[in-house]
């Protein structure tokens, strides 16, 4: 889970740069190609939005679906697996 998350970072910090670059005052031609270039590149990079929902969707299903070990009715295997998530 890691990597997925350090494969987002990068991607959000391409984005951001790519952001910066585009609103940066330079001439219309240059401009023109500049944002042409970018949509050509950032076509293949649109499975983005739906792995970032995805990645939320398993943090919150991990977090609501946790063992909740509070009691004394727990085995140690239980409080072992609750320990470790």
């Amino acid at each position: 889970m890691a990597l997925q998350w350090m494969i987002l970072t990068y991607l959000v910090a391409a984005e951001a740069a790519i952001a910066t670059l585009l609103t940066l005052p330079s001439p219309k031609l240059l401009k023109y190609r500049l944002v042409s270039l970018i949509s050509l590149l950032l076509q293949p990079a649109i499975f983005i939005v739906p792995f970032s929902g995805f990645q939320l969707l398993d943090i919150y299903w991990k977090m609501e679906h946790r063992l909740m070990c509070t009691g004394e009715t727990c085995t140690a295997a239980e409080r072992d697996r609750y320990e470790k998530s």
